[in-house]
């Protein structure tokens, strides 16, 4: 008996190793657990063969607490298999560390079992011809361990049984088998578990190998077929089937809606879907690809029908089948984004790219007209929906595209650019001002409730094409540049865009222009503003720019910075600025005022156009100067604009050695956040604070708040723009002891800073 059971169990190790072998090439979840099932299986096993071939009492007990340990675990995991398996998740229900924590003790327990025989001992008994077995003696402590057991065997069969009821027949058997199979384990469990030898260890075998089975063999072709049938008959796309002869074999929910006798779809031939698909098949006999338009009580039906021939493997016809899908409601969607796509949602008319487009287009192609571009703008259009309700100024926009619409006087191409901005584009001969202002105003009548005195205003401006080059977007900036000219004016609604505009723009040109020869010329000076201590002690200056032009002389950095801000060429003139204060200092360095510091200004636009860290990092190479006396100012404004950014730069800046100051501290609307979150070296206040105001007290109780917290946080204050005495004084007493003004000094050449502070 001993050799039928060793060798049993031997072909039993070796089915369950063909399953493990087998599952390793699954790699989702489910075949983790089902890979742990079948490995605790094959210990279950392994464990039973070794006490059978050792024959001896203590490798039997040693191999039955191992046994009964890994019963708890292969359980366990059982518990989870069938959880999963059902489509439960497995923590949704079961506290797992409560669990684990508790069968940790059970193995434990189990463990020391063998030197404490505290749960059972072994009785040898002779059966099966006079063979010595080994039964087990259970104390009552044995049956915690067991009732542990039938916990989780309990937990097992509630979530496989709720499935067998739950799932439909066509799947129940998979559960059903697997629940039924633990059934006779436990019945055999409990019936044999003092026996010589215990049955039940084939159980889990036999259930290992089913569970494997039912996971991934279980596929009938029954069931494949009732699959892929289900998967065809609920398909979005019509399915229709012919046979070789070009007869209907089969075909699905969707393609049955769209052969409807009740609702036969139609070409314009007059031939049915049905009569046109088999006409398409027995005139091809190959794969091919249609759109075809039918119609259905006026309306148009768009189908795409997509034929796929079927050949045996000796390239015979057997048959085919069409996929037809109905694009229409596609198709009107693609029509209505495209009309979104050029139109504006609100008023209809055309968007501000349509607008640009087919504008430029007119212009083109009527060269010899003489045309205006014409924009409109209405007062405080924003007034209106923040006093009244979003209601009333979306009717007057759309008051407004009516009017322009069907009664402005000669409009070719109009649209809505963005808000209350509406662009026109005119014949010149066809532009009757009276009319149009007249006109354009009347987009207020009715719009507004009686009783509601708030006054709408339309402003009008024109640009007369002269530059047929131009954008049509710079066109109409034109238009609405000569409308700033008059906005808050109650009389004048009407702006041409006129010489003087022009010549800002010219002027506005020409810099743009000259700045790369002014740079290749060293036309840009850097001028010196000392930083002083309050008893007069140089510490250093500010680089100031100036540009000393050879005809127009010097201009007023105020004239070209914003200029070059809003252009976007402010980073070569600021790269430019940071190269001159980087070769003053080496000139410094080599005469051994090496003391010094010299601070440059970092525009916003900088971060945009610049790799700011690496173009100081090569300038501090270049001329081999220490980064403490090149200090680096950044506005809150930079800041603000892309804070996560800004403050790893400032960060990495600091790391290199670099001194970074917030610049105009004050001006922005952060400034409280910039101290909480960026860590800059020094403050530098903006003057504003210093400006006169209604309340002088306040004002000097918010100055003194922020040199005194900026004290608590150990920053540095620098003050800028003091021109007194008085100023200087009341500074020096609230705490800060660095100074920039016209008290000490006006900016000024390097050669005029160095002769009178050298």
């Amino acid at each position: 008996m001993r050799l039928f059971v060793v060798i049993s169990l031997a072909v039993a190790l070796a089915v369950l190793g063909i399953c493990i072998y087998k599952t390793n090439a699954e790699k989702n979840e489910l075949a983790y657990i089902v890979k742990r099932l079948l490995w605790l299986g094959f210990g279950v096993l392994l464990v039973n063969e070794v006490a059978l071939i050792a024959k001896t009492e203590e490798i039997y007990l040693v191999m039955d607490c191992i046994y009964f340990l890994l019963t708890d675990w292969l359980l366990y995991y059982m518990l989870q298999f069938s959880m999963e398996y059902v489509g439960s998740k497995f923590d949704d229900y079961v506290k797992r560390k409560l669990m684990i924590l508790l069968l940790a003790v059970d193995s434990v327990s189990l463990l020391l079992n063998y030197g404490f025989h505290h749960l059972f001992c072994l009785k040898p008994v002779e059966a099966y011809g006079g063979e010595i077995y080994y039964r087990l003696d259970v104390t009552p402590v044995f049956y915690i361990h067991y009732l542990i057991i039938m916990m989780l065997v309990t937990f097992c069969l509630i979530s496989l049984f709720y499935r067998v009821f739950r799932a439909p027949r066509f799947y129940r058997s998979r559960y059903l088998v697997i629940a039924v199979i633990m059934v006779a384990i436990v019945i055999m469990n409990i019936l044999t578990y003092q026996s010589p030898i215990d049955m039940s260890v084939f159980g889990y075998a036999v259930e290992a190998v089913c569970i494997y089975y039912c996971v991934y063999v279980f596929t009938p072709q029954r069931l494949l077929r009732k699959t892929l049938l289900l998967v065809a008959e609920d398909m979005s796309v019509g399915l229709l089937v012919l046979d070789v002869d070009g007869k209907k074999l089969y075909h699905n929910k969707s393609a049955r809606k769209l052969l409807d006798e009740e609702r036969l779809l139609k070409d314009k031939e007059g031939n049915t879907l049905e009569e046109w698909c088999r006409h398409l098949y027995m005139e091809h006999h190959m794969d091919c690809n249609r759109e075809k338009t039918f119609e259905y009580q006026g309306e148009e039906v768009t189908l795409n029908v997509h034929l796929q021939i079927m050949m045996d493997v000796n390239k015979k016809l057997q048959g085919g089948y069409f996929v037809i899908q109905d694009r229409t409601q596609e198709i009107n969607k693609l029509k209505k984004e495209k009309y979104f796509a050029t139109h504006d949602s609100l008023t209809g008319l055309y968007n501000k790219a349509h607008f640009f487009e087919k504008a430029e287009q007119y212009i083109k192609e009527h060269k010899e007209e003489e045309l205006l571009i014409v924009s409109t703008d209405i007062k405080d259009f924003k007034m209106i929906n923040d006093l009244f309700d979003s209601k009333i100024g979306d009717m007057v926009l759309n008051r407004c595209a009516q009017i322009i619409r069907e009664q402005t006087k000669g409009a070719l191409v109009y649209g809505r650019i963005e808000g209350d901005v509406f662009g026109i584009l005119m014949k010149k001969s066809d532009f009757d001002e009276k009319y149009f202002v007249g006109e354009m105003q009347k987009v207020f009548d009715g719009c507004m409730d009686e009783g509601r005195t708030y006054q709408l205003i339309n402003y009008v401006g024109v640009y007369e094409i002269a530059e047929r080059n131009l954008p049509v977007s710079v066109m109409l900036d034109r238009a609405r540049m000569a409308i700033s000219t008059i906005k808050g004016d109650y009389h004048d609604k009407i702006a041409y865009y006129d010489d003087r505009l022009r010549e800002n723009i010219r002027y506005e040109q020409e810099l743009i222009s000259e700045m790369e020869g002014a740079i290749e010329q060293e036309q840009f000076r850097m001028y010196l503003q000392p930083q002083m201590t309050a008893e007069g002690r140089l510490l250093g200056a500010e680089a100031l720019i100036r540009w000393q032009h050879p005809v127009k002389g010097m201009i007023p950095p105020g004239e070209f910075i914003p200029v070059f801000e809003k252009n976007g060429l402010i980073s070569d003139v600021d790269r430019y600025m940071w190269e001159m204060a980087c070769r003053q200092l080496r000139e410094w360095k080599d005469e051994g005022r090496d003391d010094l510091y010299i601070s440059v200004n970092i525009s916003p636009k900088d971060f945009f156009f610049l790799n700011v860290y690496q173009e100081f990092v090569n300038l501090i190479k270049k001329y081999e100067i220490s980064p403490k006396n090149l200090k680096l100012e950044i506005t809150e404004t930079a800041v603000v604009m892309d804070f996560e950014h800004q403050k790893e730069l400032i960060s990495r800046l600091q790391k290199s050695g670099f001194i970074v100051e917030m610049d105009d501290f004050g001006s922005g609307y952060s400034s409280l956040n910039m101290l909480k979150d960026i860590y800059v070296d020094v403050l530098k206040i903006d003057m504003a604070f210093l400006k006169k105001a209604e309340d002088e007290v306040r004002s000097e109780k918010i100055l003194q708040m922020i040199i005194t917290l900026s004290g608590q946080l150990d920053i540095p204050v620098i003050t800028e723009g003091v021109e007194t005495k008085e100023q200087l004084d009341m500074l020096k007493s609230m705490g800060c002891d660095m100074f920039q003004g016209y008290y000490f000094a006006k900016p000024m050449p390097v050669g005029e800073f160095e002769n009178r502070y050298f």
